[in-house]
């Protein structure tokens, strides 16, 4: 069993604990899901991220490491900022999505899931070969606290050292939380204004209870894994090892939009061009029904009579208030407003093909 260095915070406050897919022992939730849900949309809330994985590249040669590896171009990043990217193999498919965070031209951080940190990990030091670049596993030195929602500058600036409004998005830089040491970064998985802050283990606990208290003003919640999937659900995010896997490619998971085909050779390069040329079998979808009670998951997905894919999740939106299914269909299929059916044990539910991004789709909200 592995544990965070907020454990026995979870305990205290009553959260539901379960286990990840990683081993850890984290809160699902403390309360009440929607209750913390809405607080995240509305106000502020707060997760425990200390599980997820942190890589940090260095050497002369990290800059051509990143390069190679990410289908994003890190040419295009300053000191202080990140990007959103996948790595690919040479057939195109994804090793897995993360962001790069550039300290420095030799000096990278590679954030990834704790699900797929072994795997990011091994990959990075597959590809070093003669490259100067040196890679090292630092997640067990740092607790991360993801402080999201409409009040969540408020919050961290109450007690940060430096001006927070400075801070743009995907961009981030070392400042004081109630004058403990941090990297806050304004990055989040909830389609909100949020802010990702990374102390030393050691010092997680207090920072903790630190930005609890500044949040106290805007009714601030803690909340839980199962939360935040409620949240990035009605977004479209996508969560690499669950709705999308090592078989996929960018293309069919709508990732596509961060390949940057004009930069000078990468991993995967020849082969999704190729991708791109022929277009993609399938695309992950949404799907919106009048109700999810009679549906069994998987589930298959029919456009006249014919089957045309499968789902891979069913939610109600607690925001945008609609049941929605995520699935993979046929790439002629995939148009936004075809009327498909999903077939149950039971009866066949009627439903109609929608962009999966269906809360704030041109990302305003948390770029604002």
């Amino acid at each position: 069993m592995k544990l965070t260095p907020l454990y026995n915070v979870h305990l205290s406050l009553g959260a539901k604990m379960f286990t990840t897919a990683a081993g850890y022992q984290m809160p699902a939730y403390y309360s009440k899901i929607e209750e913390e849900h809405r607080s995240v949309r509305e106000r502020v809330g707060m997760l425990d991220l200390s599980l997820m994985g942190r890589i940090d590249v260095k050497g002369r040669h990290s800059f051509e490491l990143i390069q190679q590896l990410s289908v994003n171009d890190a040419e295009r990043l300053a000191n202080g900022q990140a990007m959103y990217t996948t790595f690919c193999n040479k057939f195109g498919n994804i090793v897995d999505d993360v962001t790069v965070w550039r300290f420095n031209k030799e000096h990278f951080r590679v954030v990834t899931s704790s699900v797929m940190r072994q795997r990011s990990l091994r990959w990075i030091q597959e590809n070093v070969n003669e490259m100067n670049a040196y890679v090292t596993d630092i997640s067990s030195s740092l607790g991360c606290i993801s402080v999201q929602g409409p009040r969540s500058r408020d919050t961290l600036q109450k007690i940060c050292d430096t001006d927070l409004k400075q801070l743009r998005f995907f961009q981030f830089g070392s400042t004081k939380l109630a004058g403990i040491p941090s990297i806050v970064a304004r990055i989040g998985f909830t389609g909100e204004l949020g802010f990702e802050c990374y102390f030393e283990a050691e010092d997680t606990v207090e920072a903790w209870n630190a930005i609890a208290g500044a949040g106290k003003e805007y009714q601030i919640l803690p909340y839980g894994l199962d939360v935040l999937d409620t949240l990035r659900y009605e977004k479209g995010f996508i969560f690499f090892g669950y709705e999308i896997t090592e078989n996929n490619t960018p293309f069919e998971c709508g990732l596509d939009r961060w390949i940057r085909f004009e930069k000078q050779d990468f991993s995967g390069k020849q082969s999704l061009l190729s991708v791109r040329k022929e277009g993609p079998k399938q695309k992950l979808v949404g799907l919106e029904m009048e109700n999810l009670d009679d549906m069994e998951r998987p589930s298959d997905v029919k456009y006249n009579g014919k089957k045309i894919g499968e789902t891979l999740l069913a939610f109600h939106g607690l925001t945008v208030g609609k049941n929605i299914a995520w699935a993979f269909v046929d790439s002629k299929n995939a148009v936004y407003g075809n009327r498909v059916t999903i077939a149950s044990k039971k009866r066949e539910i009627d439903a109609t093909v929608i962009d999966t991004r269906c809360y704030d789709p041109s990302g305003k909200r948390m770029k604002n």
